[in-house]
């Protein structure tokens, strides 16, 4: 499994300490912020979680459903998987959360269609934004919450490149 050495080489980098949010990895690259221009809608992919991430007592669907509101809430729409199939950059919001050894990891990115400078080639799914987070001691409210967190920095990021009229 990929994502425990993802997850073990992250705490051991970062300090943690006990039942806070300690670390966090952001898109203020100009380039970041600067992809979200011209998205007005998501589609939104929780992976799959893994079973210590369920035993904490997190679903997918409270995930996805929790991010879906706040999407909506600051107007931006959430696409069905018939329409993302039809969008122009197939934009979505990926969340994902690996838990293992009392600590937590999760990540909220924007991926999207590019093309490649040197070919012009199309590259599917290029993640162009994207925030990471961890806790030690987790629990599934604040995993929920950090989560939330994270899409509201998405949010405002999104918003200084496109604000409401």
């Amino acid at each position: 499994m990929r994502r425990i050495p993802v997850l073990a080489a992250v705490l051991l980098i970062v300090p943690l300490t006990s039942g806070n949010r300690a670390f966090g990895r952001g898109s203020s690259s100009h380039f970041g912020v600067k992809s979200l221009k011209g998205i007005g809608a998501v589609r939104v992919v929780v992976e799959d979680l893994d079973d210590d991430a369920k035993a904490l007592g997190l679903d997918e669907q409270t995930i996805q459903t929790d991010a879906e509101l706040k999407l909506r809430l600051a107007g931006m729409r959430v696409l069905s998987d018939a329409e993302w199939i039809v969008a122009l950059g197939q934009p979505y919001l990926y969340l994902r959360v690996t838990a293992t050894g009392g600590a937590a990891a999760y990540e909220v990115a924007l991926c999207q269609n590019a093309r490649l400078g040197r070919n012009g080639d199309l590259a599917a799914g290029v993640i162009t934004w994207s925030q990471l987070s961890a806790d030690s001691n987790p629990t599934a409210a604040g995993v929920r919450n950090g989560i939330k967190d994270l899409v509201d920095t998405f949010l405002n990021d999104w918003l200084s490149v496109n604000p409401k009229k």
